[in-house]
């Protein structure tokens, strides 16, 4: 049998084996605070800190709904809070956070401190597409709070909450929104 062929069987099976047999105990997970390159917008792996998780979701992973779901119950075995952030590349406030988190920014790490980010790229996502009918914004960053199901709870904040895109000035509301009452 052709050496590719028996390759593409065996990791097809490998996978395979893997998602019908899921670990009986979840893994001891040790994974690095975030670097300013794993907390790039295009950045397909999940990045876990200490207190913290960031992943993103793609239009091609799947059904938006179902992976809100999944991702939200994620957080909530990790003991974190789920919130879609909407960012860009382009987008001066969110480099100036990923900039922040990945430099560990003393302020920026207090205030994300228990959140578990699902980010999702507007220029991917759409403006205003009919998938995303349970999210309404008109700039980014924005920050919706997940209940258990994955659907939005009602809070939310933009980057109208902040002055100038200094972590010092975003940290504080951040916060708030984050760990207020």
């Amino acid at each position: 049998m052709n050496k590719k062929i028996m390759l593409a069987l065996v990791t097809a099976f490998l996978l395979a084996c893997n998602a019908l047999l899921p670990p009986t105990s979840a893994p001891e997970r040790i994974v690095p605070p975030p670097t300013e390159s794993a907390l790039q917008p295009n950045e397909d792996q999940e990045v876990t800190s200490t207190s913290f998780t960031v992943v993103r979701l793609h239009v091609g992973d799947g059904d938006l709904q179902t992976m809100l779901t999944q991702e939200a119950q994620k957080a909530i075995a990790l003991g974190q809070m789920p919130v879609v952030e909407f960012d860009a590349t382009w987008c001066p406030p969110c480099q100036v956070i990923d900039e922040g988190l990945a430099s560990k920014n003393e302020l920026l790490l207090n205030a994300y401190a228990g959140t578990y980010i699902i980010k999702m790229d507007v220029d991917e996502w759409g403006w205003g597409d009919s998938s995303l009918h349970d999210f309404d914004f008109d700039g980014i960053p924005v920050y919706f709070k997940l209940d258990a199901h994955g659907h939005p709870t009602g809070e939310v904040i933009d980057g109208n909450a902040w002055g100038d895109n200094i972590p010092e000035n975003i940290a504080p509301p951040m916060d708030e929104f984050f760990h207020g009452d």
